[in-house]
Order: C-alpha cells, then sequence, then structure tokens
C-alpha cells in the first residue's frame, strides 16, 4: 500500500506539469484527414505531431517508445514498460486524432486549437475527445517512473490514430497486429453516463448507412403536372426529395417501434435508434430551379450488443421496402442501401476480473461505491470506442476516462481538471493492482484473456 499511496500522491503533483502537456496537444490541429470535408493536405501530419510530443514524454517517463506506422504519415505510438515478471498485463489506450471543429470562428477561447483556462476547465478541441485521456496514461507512467515502482507486469500506453473515423485497421488493431498485446485494456474515452468516471464495459453497435432515392429532373414550374389530378405525373417529374421523406418517415416509425422493442439490462429505454443526420437532395445542381431527382439520407443507427449486425441490416431494409410498396413510384424505383460501416459492440460481463479491478480501483481512490448495473441503472459507454476492436483481437476491455460525451463534437469542448487528475490516479491504482508489484504480483488471475 505504501508503493500504491506513493504513486497515487505523485500523480496528483504533477498536476500542472499534465495541464502544460495538454496545452501543447490542443495547440496541434491533429484532425482526422479522412472524414468528409476535411482536406487531407491541410491537416495530415497532426495525429503524428501530437505522438512525438507524447514520445518524448514517454521517454522521460522511463517507457520504451516503439512506432506502428501503416499509413507512414500517421504513426501510432505504443510506450512499454517492463514487468520485473509473474504478473498480468495490461494496455492504455487513447487516440490523438479528433472531428473537425464545429463553428472554429466561435469557439469562447478564439479558436478550437488555443487552449485555454477558465474555471478549473480546459477549453479546445480534443481535450475532452481524448488528448485529456492521453494526458492521464503519460502520468501514469511518469508516477510509476519517479517513484521508482516496479510493476510486477508490463504496461503498455497505445497513442492511436485514425479513431473518429473507425480506421482500427490503421490504429489500434494496427498497433496489436504488430505485437502489442497484453491481458487486458482499458481504453480511456470519457465515461460520463450516468454521471463522470463510470466503469464502462458495454458499447451498443453501431451501423453507418447511406440510402439513395431517385427522382426524375424536370423544369421546377411542371410542379403542377407533376402533382395535378388527370396530370401527366410521374411521366413529368418525380421529387426525390419528397420520396425520401416517406423514407424518413418510415424509419422514425420503425424507431419509435424499437423504443419499444429492443432493450438491454444495462441500457435506458429508448437508447437503441436510427437516426438521420444528413439529407441531401438536388438535380446535381445545387440551384431550386430543378425537380430533384436524387436524396441521399445517411444514419447512425445504434442496436444492442446482443444482436446480430446483418439481422439489424435486414430488418431495416425489409420495413422501408414494404413501406416503399404503398407509392407507385419507389415500388418499381426501389431505394438504394449502402451500408458503410459497422462498428461492433463491445461487452465484458460485469463480474469480468478486469472489470472488478478497475471498479475497486474507483471505490478506493474516490471514496464512492460503485453500484452494479440494474435496469434502474444503467451502466454503459453511450458512444463507440476501440474498446470493441481489442475484444475483437481476444483482449478484454473496459472503457473509463475524464471528460463529457455531451460536449465532445461540440463547439467549446472542455475537460474538469480535477476529473483528470482523478482519472489518472484511478487509472494508476487499478495498473498496480492487476499488474502487481516487483515480488507481489496481483493474486488473482482467472479471467483474463488474450495474454502475451
Amino acid at each position: 500500500m505504501d508503493a500504491r499511496n506513493r504513486v497515487l500522491a505523485r500523480v496528483e503533483a504533477l498536476r500542472d506539469d499534465a495541464v502544460s502537456l495538454l496545452q501543447e496537444l490542443v495547440r496541434v490541429d491533429s484532425t482526422t484527414p479522412t472524414q468528409p470535408g476535411v482536406d487531407r493536405a491541410d491537416v495530415i501530419g497532426g495525429e503524428t505531431r501530437v505522438n512525438e510530443i507524447l514520445q518524448e514524454r514517454y521517454r522521460g517517463a522511463g517507457l520504451e517508445t516503439h512506432w506502428v506506422a501503416e499509413d507512414p504519415e500517421r504513426r501510432n505510438l505504443v510506450g512499454v514498460r517492463a514487468g520485473a515478471g509473474g504478473g498480468r498485463s495490461l494496455i492504455l489506450n487513447a487516440h490523438v486524432d479528433t472531428v473537425a471543429a464545429v463553428d472554429p470562428g466561435g469557439w469562447l477561447c478564439g479558436s478550437p486549437w488555443n487552449p485555454e483556462l477558465r474555471d478549473g476547465r480546459l477549453y479546445g478541441l480534443g481535450s475532452t475527445d481524448m488528448k485529456g485521456s492521453g494526458v492521464a496514461m503519460w502520468a501514469v507512467a511518469q508516477a510509476l517512473e519517479d517513484e521508482g515502482v516496479r510493476l510486477a507486469g508490463e504496461l503498455q500506453l497505445h497513442s492511436v490514430i485514425g479513431e473518429e473515423m473507425m480506421e482500427h485497421h490503421l490504429g489500434t488493431t494496427a498497433v496489436v497486429r504488430a505485437g502489442f498485446r497484453a491481458d487486458a485494456a482499458i481504453v480511456t474515452e470519457p465515461t460520463s453516463y450516468p454521471k463522470p468516471l463510470t466503469v464502462s464495459p458495454v458499447a451498443a453497435g453501431v451501423w453507418i448507412l447511406r440510402i439513395v432515392v431517385r427522382g426524375k429532373s424536370s423544369h421546377c414550374g411542371n410542379r403542377s403536372l407533376t402533382i395535378r389530378p388527370g396530370g401527366p405525373g410521374e411521366l413529368i417529374g418525380v421529387n426525390a426529395l419528397e420520396k425520401g421523406l416517406l423514407v424518413l418517415e418510415s424509419l422514425q416509425q420503425l424507431e419509435r417501434q424499437w423504443g419499444l422493442t429492443k432493450s438491454h439490462p444495462q441500457f435506458s429505454p429508448g437508447f437503441f435508434t436510427i437516426g438521420p443526420n444528413v439529407f441531401h437532395s438536388d438535380a446535381g445542381v445545387p440551384f431550386p430551379a430543378y425537380i430533384p431527382d436524387r436524396a441521399v439520407i445517411e444514419y447512425v443507427i445504434w442496436y444492442p450488443p446482443q444482436e446480430d449486425a446483418a439481422d439489424v441490416a435486414r430488418q431495416i431494409e425489409e420495413y422501408v421496402l414494404t413501406a416503399c410498396r404503398l407509392d407507385t413510384w419507389l415500388a418499381r424505383n426501389p431505394p438504394v442501401f449502402e451500408w458503410l460501416n459497422n462498428w461492433p459492440p463491445m461487452e465484458t460481463p460485469w463480474e469480468h476480473p478486469l472489470v472488478q479491478t478497475l471498479v475497486s480501483a474507483h471505490e478506493s481512490v474516490t471514496g464512492a461505491a460503485v453500484p452494479a448495473p440494474s435496469p434502474a441503472y444503467p451502466v454503459n459507454f453511450g458512444a463507440a470506442s476501440d474498446g470493441s476492436f481489442y475484444e475483437d483481437e481476444g483482449i478484454p476491455s473496459v472503457v473509463y476516462g475524464p471528460g463529457n460525451l455531451e460536449i465532445a463534437h461540440c463547439r467549446d469542448e472542455h475537460v474538469e481538471l480535477d476529473e483528470l487528475v482523478l482519472a489518472a490516479r484511478v487509472l494508476a491504482a487499478a495498473a498496480i493492482d492487476w499488474c502487481g508489484l516487483e515480488g507481489r504480483p496481483a493474486a488473482a488471475r482467472s479471467g483474463a484473456g488474450g495474454g502475451l
């Protein structure tokens, strides 16, 4: 306990260094270069630059550093603190890429990349999602080094690229397949639901769907001919925007049914949704003088962890096509479904030793009890994370970290600095408890998987 307490106290003492490091990281524009609307040439190299800054800090924390780069312009950083032997190994994971800034000219701090301290918060793009978490990981390693505490098991820090666009094949999965495996992984994404620093071992599956609806273009003055009783109708033109609305309405109806039919004991009622987040329609020219002949609707679909992704896709297609049979045009010209990406769910049992180690660490550091999930207290990570891809590689995972998902991807994103330091202390305690100390490895080993 003396070594553990010294490490936790040292994490607290590193607060000013941690804030300075976070400011340095936020100043770097590390927008993911493959996000639609982003010019790769404008942002490429930002992810690598963040990891170059972290590499210097990792080395100062006594970590052996490695680069993994499926794309040479986008490099992942791995830091390894070798274990003394006999203990379990652990990965801490964070991603360095961010989404593109929303309303970059309207930020409280003047710019998304101008970190500013206000009322115990640091404002700036990526502060919550998730450069603050990357700083917390560094603080764990630095505190272990400063206090001369050697773990029995190996500790790895994975600082990865490409998470925002599900490019795990370039990021987390590439790192694991390069040989950097462990018995378990903690992904340090912000876990703010139902309260800050929630131990979150479950996440929903996510489908990204594009639906393309075809119409028939004509001069806008011909609208009356397309809708007038007894008129030529579809022979003249078909408004793809309006046909797209029929598709939209059908999936809104299905979404309401999901509120009653799709559930999971660790999710709030109504969590599983079919969200239309992009709707665009025109005739190939962005001008309203045409009846539009194409509509595109893009959805983010959250489905229960226990359901198969292909079954969910079939259910949605069948429902839409059934509705379309009631429309003369759509019955003959059904919409086209483009299933773009599937982010698999994550589900590590609450009873798993990794989860319970983190629960115990949180309780001992914060003094607050962690209730088991129940319908009255649903516990889940309300977004997607690279924990899914560790699990796909046979490495049990849980999500836990500082920040608030409600302000991620938003203007004036920020992180509570007290929460960042507290998260780092809990992560340090969990690493010690999971990996064990030199000469005193952790006692329980059942349930671990994906070992070296």
